[in-house]
């Protein structure tokens, strides 16, 4: 039997898949623009191996995947911590390993395990409503992986797992009372997380509120972004022609800040095309949590889009110099592999679920 049948093919959900290799397709031309012809070949092959992987992840029912989710998991914790005792060290973040001749970011690819784990756990319960036992049961599950990326110092990707847990505990059953101590709780422990932040990421969240109180130094890469943006007018510069990418001036312009070179480049009508592509993809992933016949199915999906939606307003937040430049990458569109490998896996995920719609 073939890994992928006609069946397969024939409900394959190519509204979704077109919407993200047109968003990989701005990310290549930035990348080919700002970085040259090396960049884009090493992207354009990283996007072939993620576009295999979504397909094969499609292919699986993700009943089964979530069968084997405790496995998964406990893989990504070692992962996690393996990184942390022998990664190297990039940017002040002990958060890449090299395995099997690849340079990964384990804590890009954990965010699907812990996904599935959720999933599992939440899945397999009856209730309709989250019992205060079953939220701390998950809130140890959860802090685990997070925890190993904090103390990688990758402060920016720990906080992209929030949104996946707080979308998944919403539609599970979390009861208004529980919803608002948790609040309460984070905002009294917000203090004493200021004073566990290193001093370069206090300075980005002041700068955030005050542009102007470090221009030359952590505020430079804000300000340079915000001025590539509203030079790019109506229609943009055209291709290869930004100043302000082309000549330097946006640092991280090919990851965490291409929606500023995409801007510029292509004006406010090609950022607006980015930004309804990733409306469509998310419209998609709702309309395939609709659609999920069982709960399992339905939490899958609601992970992978809060995922994805945190994702895209953080960083483009962050061009915007409305939110703290905390290093999340623009997804499927920023240089890099980890995180697009990651993201074409969530993915699969979610037509592997609109697949098996009508198959208990």
């Amino acid at each position: 039997m073939p890994l992928i049948d006609r069946r397969f093919l024939k409900d394959l959900d190519y509204l979704l898949l077109g919407a993200v290799l047109a968003l990989v397709g701005f990310g290549l031309l930035g990348i080919s623009s700002a970085a040259g012809p090396a960049f884009f070949n090493a992207q354009l092959i990283r996007v072939f191996m993620g576009l295999a992987i979504c397909l094969v992840v499609a292919t699986v029912d993700y009943h089964r995947l979530t069968q084997f989710a405790p496995l998964i998991y406990l893989l990504a914790v070692a992962l996690l911590a393996a990184t942390l005792l022998v990664g190297s060290e990039v940017k002040g973040s002990r958060s890449w390993i090299v395995l099997m001749g690849f340079r990964l970011q384990p804590s890009e690819l954990v965010k699907v395990a812990v996904i599935l784990a959720l999933a599992r756990y939440l899945g397999d319960l009856r209730e309709n409503f989250l019992s205060m036992r079953q939220i701390l049961s998950l809130g140890f599950l959860f802090s685990l992986p997070v925890l190993l990326v904090v103390l990688q110092g990758d402060m920016g990707t720990a906080l992209m797992y929030f949104p996946v847990l707080g979308g998944m505990m919403l539609v599970a059953g979390l009861r208004l009372r529980f919803l608002v101590a948790i609040l309460l709780i984070s905002a009294l422990l917000a203090p004493l997380g200021w004073f566990m932040l290193h001093d370069y990421q206090r300075e980005r969240i002041l700068v955030t509120f005050n542009p102007d109180l470090d221009p030359q130094g952590v505020g430079y890469q804000t300000r340079q972004s915000k001025i590539a943006i509203g030079s790019g007018g109506w229609t943009g510069k055209g291709l290869g022609e930004g100043s302000q990418s082309q000549l330097g001036f946006v640092p991280e312009i090919r990851t965490d800040f291409i929606f500023a070179l995409l801007s510029e480049e292509h004006g406010f009508l090609g950022a607006a095309a980015v930004l309804m592509l990733y409306l469509f993809v998310l419209f998609r992933i709702t309309g395939t949590a609709e659609l999920s016949r069982d709960r399992t199915g339905l939490l899958i999906v609601t992970g992978v889009g809060s995922l994805l939606f945190a994702h895209v307003v953080t960083n483009v937040g962050m061009t915007l110099g409305m939110l703290p430049a905390i290093g999340v990458p623009l997804p499927f569109v920023s240089y890099g592999g980890s995180a697009l490998l990651s993201m074409f896996a969530a993915i699969g995920l979610v037509i592997s679920v609109r697949h098996r719609r009508f198959v208990y």
